[in-house]
């Protein structure tokens, strides 16, 4: 029986990624039908593909088009040397989107094994059905962008975390610790997250061994391991740009995110490239993304907020609840699959005012199609985010679930970490909480059948 189960879970392992790689090349088709690889000339796309064709034609990781290659750390080296082996091999950055479909679809099978690990089959199942067929994942899988191969290693470092944590396999906490290094060199918003996996580890010690040196000395290994992988990366820098930075984007991110988001509440910058053009004026256009720029952006941000902390507070408290809701809908469905609707852009500032009267104002010129694609996104999400938290409160209070509640802490934590770290952004959160939409399906699920477990006893 035991042998027929794991035949059964294999089976829907790889169902779970075929359904998505399919779903994810699909998306891939109708975007290269529609735009060619021009549509990945924008955003963040062309900068990633540059730092690759240099790495290959030049061997210098530079952000420079033109001789001299000036040495950069605006970027973690993750992607640009995913992309990199792809430019080297096949002389183009096509290819790119169909290897990245190939790794991102591990989402989906990765959800299901880490919800196994918590829950029953049907839950773990039915989450990772629902991170299989999410649309901003499937976009942003086939995408010139971090998040498609970020994903599926941040899930399995949080899968072998949770291994560590239910079976006490040091071997899981080295995996585990070289994972959460690997996904911040592919995204540094990872870099902040290993302190937090430090009181996860001293408990799961303490509690069963009751020994402070040994919770220690586990909790050295994760850090090691962290570290280990980042090492030469950070040595690079120091020896390159003079900075220890993990990467040098980190003050301009700062400025424009944090720092923007308070000037646009107060009124003093309107739309993003108003509080673009203010840090290219503080820094310099030769500086804005040098370690010298950064930190002259970091120290600008701190000061504007010290000078306005309660207006900080308010809109991060804020902008927790646009990142829950956020989700990008609109234009997968509209821009990119081509769906006749008619949808108004509300800008980011009026959210963060709860500036109703001005959000319906934009929203005049919407059809019913785009009421429907931007309103049915934001219920959908604003049900999903507000199961996760009943969920998670449920799941702490109710004694029977004690057995896995170290577990079901730490996934919650994940999802946490990215809302706080992500904090007030300028671009909104659909891309950003795009890595841990899985993560929350497995609390939503959760809810879903508790539901109608109610039902059922009340039917009865």
């Amino acid at each position: 029986m035991e042998n027929s189960n794991k035949l059964s879970s294999r089976k829907k392992f790889w169902f779970l990624y075929f359904l998505m790689l399919v779903l994810e090349l699909a998306v891939a088709g109708i975007i290269f039908a529609k735009f060619g690889f021009d549509f990945y000339q924008g955003g963040d796309s062309p900068g990633y593909m540059l730092l690759a064709k240099n790495l290959v034609e030049r061997g210098a990781f530079s952000l420079s088009d033109a001789s001299p290659y000036i040495s950069s750390n605006i970027r973690t080296p993750g992607y640009p040397l995913f992309l990199a082996l792809i430019y080297l091999i096949f002389h183009s950055f096509i290819p790119a989107m169909f290897f990245g479909a190939l790794i991102s679809a591990f989402a989906a099978p990765l959800i299901y094994v880490i919800a196994k690990e918590v829950f029953e089959e049907k839950i773990a199942f039915v989450a990772a059905i629902l991170t299989a067929i999410e649309p901003m994942g499937l976009f942003l899988g086939v995408s010139i962008v971090t998040e498609g191969i970020f994903t599926p290693v941040l899930l399995l470092a949080v899968y072998f975390f949770i291994g560590y944590l239910k079976y006490d396999n040091p071997k899981n906490l080295w995996i585990s610790g070289f994972l959460f290094g690997l996904a911040t060199l592919i995204r540094p918003i990872m870099f902040y997250f290993w302190p937090l996996a430090i009181p996860f580890i001293i408990y799961k010690v303490y509690k069963e061994k009751n020994s402070w040196s040994r919770a220690v000395k586990k909790s050295f290994i994760f850090a090691f391991a962290f570290f280990i992988i980042l090492s030469p990366w950070l040595i690079r820098n120091k020896i390159s740009v003079g900075s220890w930075q993990i990467a040098g984007l980190q003050g301009y991110v700062f400025f424009i995110d944090h720092y923007g988001a308070v000037l646009r509440y107060l009124g003093e910058a309107g739309p993003l490239s108003d509080v673009q053009a203010r840090a290219f004026a503080i820094a310099g256009p030769d500086k804005i993304f040098t370690p010298e720029g950064s930190d002259i952006l970091f120290k600008s941000a701190v000061s504007g907020i010290k000078e306005h902390k309660f207006v900080y507070a308010n809109v991060y408290a804020r902008s927790l609840i646009s990142f829950f809701v956020a989700n990008g809908y609109k234009s997968f469905f509209i821009d990119i699959l081509g769906i006749p609707a008619k949808a108004s852009f509300v800008p980011f500032e009026l959210f963060l005012r709860f500036d109703y009267k001005s959000i319906f104002k934009t929203m005049a010129g919407m059809d019913f199609t785009g009421i429907m694609i931007y309103f049915g996104s934001k219920i959908f999400w604003i049900a999903a985010s507000g199961s996760f938290f009943i969920s998670f409160i449920y799941l702490l209070i109710k004694k029977n679930f004690k057995t896995i509640r170290v577990e079901i802490i730490f996934i919650a934590a994940v999802i946490i970490y990215f809302a706080l770290i992500t904090g007030p952004t300028a671009v909104g959160g659909g891309r950003t909480k795009a890595p841990i939409n899985g993560l929350i399906f497995i609390f939503t699920t959760f809810g879903f059948y508790k539901i109608l477990d109610f039902f059922r006893k009340k039917t009865i």
